[in-house]
């Protein structure tokens, strides 16, 4: 039998990407090179298209798949494995209620009911982890974003917090909380959880008395927030995803009409946007979620919803599926019922971004 030693490193590399990256740890213990091979970010990259979503308060790789026709679709949700993100200071998982991807980077926000909020820094695709130590205790209406500064790819975390949006900022080369000199004076009735773009993190958000949205963005290089940015119209209802890191797409939902579109940035920088349309379908009835994901090579996107059965208390989760053409379907995913799927957080593609 032929030895993994003995084959072309062409061909180890492919059998080995193909290794779930829950099991990684394991391949780096066995030998020097496979440690040395798994830790280039060239290795990384050839990882196949993964999704992180939290379940149970904890991070999951999701594996999403279509089969089948128009006619007959299939949707695939292969649940990769659980991501430990690990607590090394408390020797133990992360009870996570928040989590926000930067560049392979997770940061996992643990507001455990009646134990003080952690946050914790982890790389799951190397198994690096880091403790965040706060000024202060956090407060349950406390907003988190991880980013990095372009000049010198410091990785950094901002904290708005307070009826009146103060900030902080921990810089995770100098483990140093500063508070800059940035202000968020807007008077915001409602805003998303926020999403990593280039480094930089957007939100959707609308103002008291305004029913319209607009997105905006907090520059992680030169510290501060950018202006109000347009979204291509205003929706009855706006969900914000990112995908590939460098691209955002919002889901808006017609006010007085069942239809939905799906817009991609063409360009998206902290004080400019341009959208084109990705998908648009006539869908009744109407969505709420802000669950989403869009596979732009194959031009599908699939949105999470729930649904409760006339006569009945159970509810179960189902999915939508849109494709070209108005094309869409509905999947229904009755092996969770009653347990609501969380927020999908955005593809993953791993990172040899180390955490010190």
């Amino acid at each position: 039998m032929m030895m993994m030693s003995s084959l072309p490193c062409d061909l180890v590399e492919e059998i080995l990407s193909r290794v779930p990256l829950t099991s990684l740890q394991a391949v780096r213990s066995t030998c020097k090179m496979w440690n040395a091979l798994t830790k280039d970010q060239s290795f990384a990259n050839k990882r196949g298209k993964e999704f992180l979503m939290i379940m149970n308060h904890r991070v999951y790789l999701i594996g999403v798949n279509l089969h089948g026709t128009h006619n007959n679709t299939v949707l695939d949700l292969k649940n990769n494995g659980k991501l430990v993100c690990r607590d090394k200071t408390a020797q133990e998982s992360i009870y996570v209620s928040q989590v926000f991807h930067c560049n392979g980077l997770l940061l996992c926000v643990s507001a455990k009911p009646n134990v003080d909020t952690r946050l914790v820094v982890c790389n799951p695709y190397l198994g690096y982890s880091k403790r965040i130590t706060p000024r202060f205790s956090y407060g349950g209406f406390d907003k988190f974003a991880l980013g990095y500064d372009k000049s010198c790819r410091s990785y950094k975390i901002l904290r708005l917090f307070g009826f009146d949006n103060k900030l902080e900022i921990y810089n995770l080369r100098s483990n140093l909380w500063m508070v800059p000199n940035a202000t968020l004076e807007w008077d915001i009735d409602y805003m998303q959880p926020g999403v990593s773009s280039k480094g930089n993190t957007y939100w959707c958000a609308k103002d008291k008395g305004s029913k319209d949205h607009y997105l905006f963005c907090f520059d992680f290089t030169k510290e501060r927030f950018g202006p109000r940015l347009p979204l291509p119209f205003n929706g009855a209802y706006v969900s914000l995803s990112v995908f590939k890191e460098d691209h955002l797409a919002v889901l808006l939902q017609l006010p007085d009409k069942p239809e939905m579109e799906i817009w991609v940035t063409n360009k998206i920088e902290p004080d400019a946007v341009s959208w084109r349309n990705f998908l648009r379908v006539g869908m009744k009835p109407c969505v709420r979620s802000w669950n989403f994901l869009i596979d732009k090579e194959n031009k599908f996107a699939v949105v999470f919803d729930n649904d409760k059965e006339k006569g009945f208390k159970t509810i179960y989760n189902i999915a939508y599926v849109i494709g070209e053409d108005g094309y869409y379907t509905r999947v229904d995913l009755r092996e969770s019922p009653n347990t609501p799927l969380c927020r999908l957080v955005c593809s993953y593609v791993p990172s040899c971004v180390q955490v010190k």
